[in-house]
């Protein structure tokens, strides 16, 4: 499965995923949410690649929501803080 990153400005993510059924997914990232995850230690859309990759260990494209804050994921799945740090810390 493949996905494309394209940044729409600097809060405003669009990701197209490609699969047996195409998505796309807006995604936003705040400054304060992207401080606080990654402490700046990797970018924005690398914090939004790592977030699908994420999400689709999880779940299929059409189960994601087509349109959120970045910080919803950990509403859905606790894990997902500890796995962003973790990877900033080990700086994938």
């Amino acid at each position: 499965m493949k996905f494309q990153i394209d940044q729409i400005n600097k809060d405003l993510f669009k990701v197209s995923i490609k699969d047996n059924i195409e998505t796309c997914h807006h995604v936003t990232l705040k400054d304060e949410i992207f401080q606080k995850l990654t402490q700046k230690k990797i970018t924005k859309e690398k914090l939004v690649n790592l977030s699908f990759e994420f999400l689709l260990k999880k779940e299929k494209n059409t189960q994601i929501l087509r349109e959120f804050e970045l910080q919803v994921i950990s509403e859905y799945f606790p894990d997902y803080i500890e796995n962003i740090k973790s990877w900033c810390s080990q700086g994938k």
